[in-house]
């Protein structure tokens, strides 16, 4: 199987391909896409982009960070925006998706659920086997949005 992770936002946009086999979980790629422009631009180009990574690696799965909450209310709307056109390209290509809260995808990696971001950042480092941690933060939190997605989905599967 592979998943597709993705930490949204409209001027940089964490992305990461992980492949479970049986009992092995492995990286194929990941990154950072970083825009520029007007919205309209933005969100054009976060649409070609996923739709490059989708035909490259054929992903059955693609997990998202749930936004639910945040303090400014203008990046709300931006993160908001560039997720509706990570699911629509998700529905467009027929890919199953998990939204994940960041609660949950805390739990799922780190085992607690209020963990910070340096907990998360070095178990993925250390769960990988990765000699550097993957910069910038929004790469690295697309890693463990995957690996969440990936750990709900079994959960799920053995109840």
């Amino acid at each position: 199987m592979i998943i597709l992770g993705i930490d949204p936002g409209t001027s940089r946009l964490g992305w990461a391909i992980l492949k479970s086999k049986k009992e092995e979980i492995r990286p194929l790629d990941y990154g950072c896409f970083e825009f520029e422009g007007q919205t309209g631009e933005k969100l054009l180009k976060i649409s070609n982009n996923l739709n490059h990574l989708i035909k490259k690696y054929q992903p059955s799965i693609l997990a998202v960070e749930k936004i639910f909450f945040f303090k400014n209310a203008k990046t709300a709307m931006s993160i908001s925006e560039a997720k509706g056109v990570i699911l629509l390209a998700a529905q467009k290509n027929k890919i199953e998706t998990i939204e994940l809260t960041p609660l949950e995808i805390k739990q799922y990696v780190v085992g607690y659920g209020r963990a910070d971001k340096k907990d998360i950042q070095k178990t993925i480092q250390f769960f990988f086997s990765l000699e550097t941690l993957p910069k910038p933060d929004d790469t690295s939190d697309a890693i463990a949005v995957a690996l969440a997605g990936l750990n709900k989905l079994q959960k799920k599967k053995t109840k």
